[in-house]
């Protein structure tokens, strides 16, 4: 018969061990947990332009208050080359095309649709990068055509484009207007030279849309910088779009030149197009200084002819307008506040000269 003291000794093992493995399993570290899987890089980028407009021009009413832009982008990325970008611009009016008939010696409206163009979807497309040289942009975008025509609207000196984009009722469609389609773009030459080659459904037509006809448009734009001139830089644009009828031929030549330093931008472009029978010519200069950081002082020389063949009223007259103005910056650049004066003549005199005021609020984010 066992001890009692042995017996105590064995029972108080008993029950020291599974105390003394609790402690042990404690005092080891917890695993660490899972990575949580890699979430997509989301971002949000806006630009909210407020005008008010005084006086009046050929396009653009007397007198009132106008939301010209409020556009939202969103993008990311899918993967390391592939990125995603949708952008909406929610101050777009709809607006309707119309067609017209004869009858009993009377012009009557026989169809009206939706404008497609003047629908609030902006961008949508997918960029892929193939090389450091070069990428793919697939579907709706910016078509490749002028300075003005691709910089964004806080990049644009004066409060509203040239007139060769902007007098939109007037032909002004050669640049700042997008459509379907896939551009090859990129830097070669150490940087010094970038491309944009692209073929669309049309020259802007058919935006929000399919294409209307079997024809492709063509268009691209390069420019160029030169080695120890960084402040310079030179380039072109133009598109190619054929027809068997020499009514639906579209074609736009143009070029560009800036110079922009810390204080001071110079820059002049020229847009040449031909839609059907009907060619067209716009041109400007323009020059900004900036004296101090948050103060940005602009003149432009804008020349604007819808048909150079033609005189005869509003629709196809030729406008020069001088614009003088400048832009005072706040919030270290994202809020900006400008004011132009443009004035408007006629050189054919067939419409009376005009006086325009433009006020106008910037906000980025």
């Amino acid at each position: 018969m066992p001890s009692p003291r042995l017996t105590a000794v064995v029972l108080a093992t008993v029950v020291a061990l599974p105390a003394y493995a609790q402690d042990t399993t404690s005092a080891k570290p917890n695993p660490p947990p899972p990575p949580a899987p890699a979430q997509p890089e989301v971002k949000v980028d806006g630009f909210l332009q407020l005008w008010y407009v005084d006086g009046h021009t050929l396009t653009n009413a007397h007198d009132t208050y106008r939301v010209r832009r409020a556009f939202v982008m969103v993008n990311g990325s899918i993967s390391p080359r592939v990125r995603w970008r949708v952008g909406v611009d929610a101050a777009k009016a709809l607006s309707l095309t119309k067609s017209s008939t004869v009858a009993a010696d009377s012009t009557v409206l026989s169809d009206a649709n939706v404008d497609q163009r003047s629908r609030i979807l902006q961008d949508a497309a997918i960029t892929i990068t193939v090389a450091p040289a070069l990428r793919f942009d697939v579907g709706q975008q910016l078509i490749p055509l002028s300075y003005e025509g691709v910089a964004l609207t806080w990049n644009v000196e004066t409060v509203a484009r040239t007139m060769f984009i902007e007098e939109r009722s007037r032909g002004g469609t050669l640049g700042d207007i997008r459509d379907i389609g896939a551009t090859a773009l990129g830097s070669v030459v150490n940087g010094y030279v970038n491309y944009q080659l692209g073929v669309f459904d049309e020259m802007g037509d058919s935006q929000n849309q399919t294409d209307a006809n079997d024809q492709k448009a063509t268009m691209g734009r390069v420019i160029v910088r030169i080695p120890g001139l960084s402040a310079l830089q030179l380039g072109g644009s133009g598109g190619f779009e054929g027809a068997t009828r020499i009514v639906d031929r579209r074609e736009r030549a143009g070029g560009e030149a800036q110079f922009r330093t810390g204080w001071l931008t110079l820059r002049s472009e020229i847009m040449g197009a031909r839609d059907g029978t009907i060619r067209r010519l716009g041109y400007y200069g323009l020059g900004a200084i900036r004296p101090a950081s948050d103060i940005e002082l602009v003149g432009r020389w804008d020349y604007w002819d819808p048909d150079l063949h033609n005189e005869s009223g509003p629709v196809n007259v030729a406008e020069r307008q001088i614009t003088a103005g400048g832009s005072y910056f706040i919030e270290s650049g994202a809020t900006r506040l400008s004011a132009n004066f443009v004035r408007s003549t006629f050189p054919s005199r067939r419409l009376t000269s005009t006086n325009e005021l433009l006020l106008g609020l910037h906000v980025v984010w």
